[in-house]
């Protein structure tokens, strides 16, 4: 993946002399991360002969890939939670939840009952590294994040705003107000959000 992001993309024969390993073993490479949305082929027609593939980087990849922002991350981070003004941090972090979840719904159908949606937000933080599994509390699924999503952000004292920020964005993605009943900061192997039941009339 980092030759990849060199250049106008490269074909097997291209990756198998820079990695010095066979062809096949580049193909089964190749496949993999293909599956995994992080390259695609681009066909090329060459003269005559049989058309070639290319093999570039996707967005997705391009994210794996690329330099680490963590530093970037959590400078910015600090910068809001050191903010004077309670109302103006809150507003912020409100924001920048909703801006969170903007990417997110276009992968979860909100027109989709409540497990499809809860599914496909843990298949998505399976693509981004975060395991994450489904349970089930009578009716309603329960999202159990199994890790982390911003390790390099939880080590300061205000930990506790960032776990506020991940439940507004699930909210918004699920499209109905999450609840966070277990977290790591509190000792836990894991955290769970789960969806608030609607008052009975």
């Amino acid at each position: 993946m980092d030759l990849l992001r060199h250049g106008r993309g490269l074909t097997v024969q291209d990756l198998t002399e820079q990695l010095e390993v066979t062809a096949t073993a580049v193909r089964q490479r190749l496949e993999r991360l293909v599956e995994a949305d992080l390259i695609e082929r681009v066909k090329e027609s060459v003269g005559r002969g049989r058309p070639q593939f290319r093999y570039v980087l996707t967005a997705m990849g391009m994210r794996y890939a690329s330099a680490n922002y963590a530093d970037l991350a959590t400078a910015l981070w600090q910068e809001i939670i050191d903010l004077p003004n309670p109302q103006q941090r809150g507003r912020i972090l409100r924001r920048v939840a909703q801006r969170m979840a903007q990417g997110w719904k276009q992968i979860v159908p909100l027109d989709g009952n409540l497990d499809a949606r809860f599914a496909a937000v843990a298949e998505e933080l399976g693509r981004r590294k975060v395991p994450a599994v489904i349970r089930e509390n009578g009716n309603l699924p329960i999202l159990e994040v199994q890790a982390c999503p911003y390790p390099e952000l939880t080590g300061g004292d205000d930990n506790r705003h960032l776990c506020e920020l991940e439940q507004e964005m699930l909210s918004e993605v699920i499209g109905q107000a999450m609840q966070l009943d277990c977290c790591r900061l509190d000792g836990h192997h894991h955290c769970q959000f789960r969806p608030v039941e609607a008052p009975t009339p």
